[in-house]
């Protein structure tokens, strides 16, 4: 005869002992879900209530935790704090982590937004993950708004270059000159595009697409889906971008400034942007952005 266990109410304690688990890397716990506590095999004193309620906690390493710093970062408005934090990230040094929270201690404002946002992150995939492995088990998971699908937090991102366009940009571009004809004609006139692609667990999730014009750039258009804007994809894709682009003899860039991008024209603007007020455009030397920046490409080597 099977049977039907109740989950325990999912409260805070619960989320509480899965993130302890998840994050203490040198022991192995599962989740009694007749209890709603960690049990591992290194602790048998503390046995389960069942073998049968013991599950698998959701996977966790440390290079998610390293993606919840970099996401924290680039979220990050004063750019020294970013500059700092981006400095130890990018640093082959070890101890990471510590360094992180090293510099963010400094500001004990800036060290409680970081734990704020590494848990709030943090419960919301855990939510996610605990509503999709139990299904019709978990009426007690509220759903929240934000709340992300299991693996969204934990995808491997990676941006690649294509000599043309795909299907996704597109479709990008089909979409940004619809019932435009004047946006039409100007991107019609652009025949040699290239594009900066994010891939999310092998499906694009933004691009950048721009065309090179002698010592020049322009780029057409930049997007990231809605789902993953908090997770500082553009700032790695923008930043890969102009340094393939100084490889290849670039100088100057003109990007346009869609409504609601003043972030994009604040970010340039630091980096000696000729923007103007009101602009929909403005143009970059490419230099001044790369040595004003710490490079994303080291992400790709720790």
């Amino acid at each position: 005869m099977s049977r039907r266990y109740r989950l325990p109410r999912f409260n805070d304690q619960i989320l509480s002992e899965i993130i302890f688990g998840i994050e203490n890397q040198d022991v192995d716990y599962m989740l009694d879900i007749g209890t709603g506590c960690l049990y591992s095999s290194d602790y048998p004193e503390e046995g389960p209530s069942s073998e049968d309620n013991l599950v698998e906690l959701p996977p966790w390493t440390s290079a998610d935790g390293y993606q919840l710093m970099v996401s924290f970062t680039n979220s990050r408005q004063d750019p020294g704090l970013r500059q700092k934090l981006a400095a130890e990230l990018n640093s082959k040094e070890r101890g990471v982590f510590r360094r992180f929270r090293n510099v963010l201690s400094e500001d004990p404002e800036n060290l409680k937004q970081w734990y704020d946002f590494k848990d709030k992150r943090m419960k919301s995939y855990i939510r996610s993950w605990y509503r999709s492995r139990f299904a019709d088990l978990s009426d007690d998971v509220p759903e929240e708004e934000g709340d992300l699908s299991e693996g969204a937090l934990l995808a491997e991102f990676e941006v690649i270059h294509l000599d043309a366009p795909d299907d996704y940009c597109r479709t990008l571009l089909d979409a940004y000159v619809a019932d435009d004809p004047v946006k039409r004609k100007v991107v019609d006139c652009f025949t040699a595009k290239e594009a900066f692609e994010v891939m999310c667990g092998g499906s694009p999730c933004g691009a950048l697409v721009y065309e090179r014009v002698e010592d020049r750039a322009a780029v057409i258009i930049y997007y990231i889906e809605k789902e993953d804007r908090e997770n500082g994809l553009f700032g790695l894709m923008f930043d890969l971008f102009n340094r393939e682009l100084e490889r290849k003899g670039i100088v100057k860039v003109s990007m346009p400034f869609p409504e609601g991008a003043q972030f994009i024209r604040h970010m340039l603007s630091e980096h000696g942007a000729e923007v103007g007020d009101p602009s929909d455009s403005g143009v970059y030397g490419v230099a001044d952005w790369n040595s004003g920046s710490e490079s994303a490409e080291l992400v790709y080597v720790l």
